[in-house]
């Protein structure tokens, strides 16, 4: 392959398919100092949006033409849209083809490879709840992939320069992080909102519920945060109070079977971390080991 220009902040950069999460790093890679020169939206009002936002960057609506105008493109379409958009667009060598998504293997955009450009991986843990959620990527981890160590030191560069620190991740390696990225986050939502619906007999609906419970869901971050696993974990599980857990599991069953049986494998799956706070004899640990067991 015809080897990479040189790659520093005023690289022309293009970001294609720009959404939540393409939106919110062209404008971050904006704010710090970078050469963003063009974006792609197929949304006049979101291209008008863009436009108002990052720059000198132009938006447009053909990838191809944000393409051209960059030696850096970073594709941010959601992941099953990806290998299309790279396959449909015609690369040139010198250019270099970064996807954003964290389950997606480097082969994905191997399309882009035929025509001598090099590919590479960037992806921030993190979650992008509107177009303006540049501000989230500080503090962040990006995971970097790429074959070529300049353009790989290049996003490392780029990280740390958007506030965030980088790791390294090779494509046989994105299945666990982002299944373990995906527990922490969509998971969690959708288990919140389980223990909003437990609340029902309260005669209390689920939106209140989720009020009531944000205080609590903050201070087992903060406490995350502040003082690590195992120490964070607090219930019946630390102290081995065998009694409660079976309250517990009538009452999560008695909701739904399919409830229960989360309440169950969530318990069982993180015992062993219970466990490490010392407070939970062998003894004990084998009869919740047992009981949860008995309900999957």
């Amino acid at each position: 392959m015809s080897p990479l220009p040189e790659l520093n902040k005023q690289s022309p950069i293009a970001v294609v398919a720009a959404g939540r999460l393409g939106s919110s790093l062209a404008i971050a890679m904006t704010e710090a100092g970078y050469n963003v020169a063009a974006v792609s939206s197929r949304r006049s009002d979101h291209r008008d949006w863009l436009n108002s936002r990052i720059g000198d960057a132009i938006a447009v609506e053909s990838a191809q033409t944000a393409t051209n105008m960059a030696n850096i493109v970073f594709i941010t379409a959601p992941d099953a849209a990806i290998e299309e958009i790279c396959s449909i667009i015609e690369w040139r060598s010198h250019q270099a083809v970064i996807h954003c998504a964290g389950v997606l293997p480097l082969s994905a955009i191997d399309s882009a490879l035929g025509s001598a450009a090099e590919t590479a991986g960037f992806h921030p843990l993190q979650t992008f709840p509107s177009p303006e959620s540049s501000d989230r990527l500080r503090d962040v981890s990006f995971a970097t992939e790429a074959e070529k160590p300049e353009l790989r030191t290049w996003l490392d560069t780029l990280a740390t320069d958007l506030g965030g620190s980088p790791f390294p991740i090779v494509s046989s390696q994105r299945a666990a992080y982002h299944a373990s990225a995906v527990m922490a986050c969509g998971l969690l939502a959708g288990l919140t909102g389980l223990s909003a619906e437990m609340w029902e007999p309260l005669g209390i609906e689920r939106s209140e519920a989720l009020r009531r419970l944000i205080p609590l869901l903050r201070a087992t971050v903060d406490a995350l945060d502040e003082k690590g696993l195992p120490e964070a974990i607090t219930g019946p599980f630390v102290r081995g109070d065998i009694k409660t857990i079976m309250t517990h599991l009538e009452a999560t069953t008695n909701k739904s079977i399919v409830t229960g049986n989360a309440y169950a494998a969530l318990a069982l799956a993180s015992l062993h971390i219970a466990k490490e706070q010392g407070g939970l004899p062998d003894s004990g640990f084998e009869r919740i080991k047992s009981l949860l067991s008995s309900e999957k």
